[in-house]
């Protein structure tokens, strides 16, 4: 640590860096509550501003001790503490650094990596022999990840075994030690990292202590081998400048080299350190622990041993000068520190808050629903040209079928009329069966074509309403994923199908006049004349008046085989007149049914229309709502953003004023 004095200004400068630590604390605090961040990052911005907050309230100073392995630092904290309390020539492997803290007697605190729970280790009646029943939950937990390791009884050795045995101290993720040391007592607190060369997440637990813990640094470095350039590396990456000024850097094993060049390692160091570093005044010693270990287990010392331990002395009283001097200083830049790092997550989550809001309005804007007319527009034509096309299918059955159905009806017809042994039967013959099959024979093709048109005009009228519901249910189902919501979707009811006609219903009045003329010639009094009047009725509405009187003229007081002769080519000149009257009244039926058809479709796109735009009323009203909520978002994080950056600004100008000191 650089030996400057503290100046008048400096007192204020720091009070006024720890009061601003304070208000941000609560501005980050507050933020946190209004933005409801993830859970993971809420968790890591609690754990920053739990770290302020202990920092605040801590007066302690955390001192770091650095090096690389076989540099000393244990013998160094060993030195410190006038006892030998970490096992020194071996390598260390604990998963965690060490804190080293005052308490009225020896005792851990020690957290295993998958469990929350701490066990605490005191001594036995104040020695240095365990207290059974704690070994014995330690000793159980560890057996349980460990099989076949066991807690020793003694204190120290169950120390080195959490620290250093490679089966067990990469279990451990907390490790605390309270040791009644005079050098702790004045509230320093000691973290042993592990080596600096070590295995890279021991190279991560050491900056995570220099970036979340550490208030100054005491660097090791053998004087057999100063300043490598390992050394060096980890130095620049894992301190800011601030905590580099701060170190005190710490030649170890001096007493094995000559007297008269120790003069010359240091200046060495002090070049290096310069070169490497960037530190040009750089406070840099030379000590040996091994013989103050010694001298305070009750070991004799040599002249040259007994000096080494006077100089540890000077070195340390000049070490806690600066400590004392500084700890202010390194408190409020440890606080700041761990502050900029709570703001800086704070910003973070205003630029996830920042980006979600953005995705939302591109949903939102993903979801603006297309003109309606224009949408509808494709379905409604292709609607329509199905029933157009139904029609001309329609249109050329009824042409096709017409002459195959009056064909045959109108053979049947002259079968009948052939087969007739005299003019009583054929008088019967024309008054029933003639009249019966040819009122038959339109019944039943007429029905036939009349299916046939519901058929087509149906089927392709619900081609054309599954098309639109199936264009809708993708525009419900796009608009549920941009809106992360599936909306209302509301599907009309397709209108009542219309029931297929029946002719022989419409021409039932003629058949009733036909059998009323039939009761009135009862005697037979209109002879041939009724005859014809009656076939003329039945069959001469659907064909037209003068048919009935020829057929029945016909009859009338001529020779069977004239009459059969005549009448056949008028039978069937009636019955395809007859046939070809229906088909007109069948197309003006197929027109009326395509004209409907048109009219249901046309007024099923017109309901579902209305019902989807109830639908996106609703959504595009929602929209609108939730469009000036993100405004109003967008506009307060850009407000906490703002402010987040100015805070930073200031943290950092706190922390270059703070270095300065």
């Amino acid at each position: 640590m650089g030996d400057s004095s503290t100046h008048p200004g400096d007192a204020a400068v720091v009070a006024e860096a720890l009061t601003d630590a304070a208000e941000h604390l609560d501005f980050v605090r507050r933020l946190i509550e209004e933005l409801r961040p993830a859970p993971e990052r809420a968790a890591a911005v609690g754990a920053a501003l739990d770290q302020v907050r202990r920092r605040l309230a801590d007066d302690r100073l955390h001192l770091a001790v650095i090096g690389e392995f076989s540099s000393g630092k244990s013998t160094f904290i060993n030195g410190l503490l006038r006892m030998p309390l970490l096992p020194t020539d071996v390598l260390p492997t604990t998963a965690a650094p060490v804190v080293i803290e005052y308490g009225p007697e020896l005792l851990f605190r020690v957290r295993l990596a998958d469990n929350d729970r701490r066990h605490t280790v005191r001594s036995d009646g104040g020695g240095t022999k365990a207290l059974p029943e704690d070994r014995e939950q330690l000793a159980s937990a560890l057996r349980a990840r460990c099989p076949g390791c066991d807690a020793p009884g003694e204190l120290l050795p169950l120390l080195a075994m959490l620290t250093a045995d490679p089966r067990v101290a990469p279990l451990v993720s907390e490790l605390r030690v309270e040791v009644p040391a005079d050098a702790l007592a004045d509230g320093l607190v000691v973290l042993d990292t592990p080596g600096a060369n070590g295995h890279s997440e021991h190279e991560v637990i050491a900056r995570r202590v220099m970036a979340e813990s550490a208030d100054s640094a005491v660097v090791l470095t053998s004087a057999l081998a100063p300043v490598p350039l390992s050394l060096a590396a980890f130095l620049e990456d894992a301190l800011d400048r601030a905590m580099l000024t701060r170190c005190t850097f710490l030649a170890t094993y001096a007493d094995r080299i000559p007297a008269a060049a120790q003069p010359d390692v240091l200046r060495a160091i002090r070049t290096r350190l310069r070169a490497r570093l960037a530190l040009p005044e750089a406070a840099v010693e030379a000590v040996s622990a091994d013989a103050v270990v010694r001298g305070a287990a009750g070991e004799p010392l040599s002249s040259e041993q007994a000096a080494w331990v006077e100089r540890f002395a000077v070195t340390e009283s000049r070490l806690r000068d600066a400590l004392v001097r500084q700890r202010a200083v390194a408190v409020g830049d440890s606080t700041l520190r761990l502050m900029d790092r709570a703001m800086r997550l704070v910003r973070e989550e205003t630029d996830a808050r920042r980006r979600e809001l953005e995705a939302e309005e591109a949903a939102l804007a993903a979801a603006r629903i297309p003109d309606l007319a224009g949408f509808l527009e494709p379905y409604r034509g292709r609607g329509l040209r199905r029933l157009t096309w139904a029609d001309g299918r329609v249109r050329a059955g009824l042409v096709r079928e017409c002459e195959a159905a009056s064909a045959r009806t109108a053979e049947d017809c002259a079968g009948l009329v052939e087969s007739a042994a005299s003019v009583a039967v054929l008088r019967s013959i024309v008054e029933d069966g003639v009249t019966t099959r040819l009122r038959d024979g339109l019944r039943e093709w007429s029905e036939a074509q009349q299916r046939f048109a519901h058929d087509r005009f149906g089927q392709w009228t619900a081609a054309g309403r599954w098309e639109v519901a199936a264009a809708f249910r993708k525009e419900y189902a796009r608009l549920g994923e941009a809106l992360g919501r599936p909306p209302e979707a509301r599907e009309p009811a397709p209108p009542a199908d219309e029931p297929a006609g029946d002719e022989s219903a419409r021409l039932s009045p003629v058949v009733a006049a036909a059998r009323l003329a039939l009761s009135e010639d009862r005697w037979g009094r209109f002879g041939g004349w009724a005859v014809g009047t009656v076939v003329g009725a039945v069959v001469g509405g659907p064909v037209g008046a003068g048919v009935g009187a020829l057929i029945g003229q016909a009859l009338g007081g001529k020779r069977l085989a004239h009459v059969k002769s005549e009448l056949g080519p008028r039978i069937r000149e009636t019955v395809r007149a007859a046939f070809e009257a229906m088909r007109a009244d069948l197309e003006r039926s197929a027109r009326h049914r395509r004209q409907a058809a048109e009219t249901a479709f046309t007024a099923y796109l017109d309901a579902y229309r209305t019902s989807y735009q109830e639908v996106i009323t609703g959504i595009a009203a929602r929209q609108h709502e939730r469009h000036a909520e993100l405004e109003h978002r967008r506009a307060a994080l850009a407000e906490v953003s703002a402010e987040a950056d100015r805070r930073r600004s200031v943290i950092e100008s706190r922390r270059a004023l703070l270095a300065g000191l």
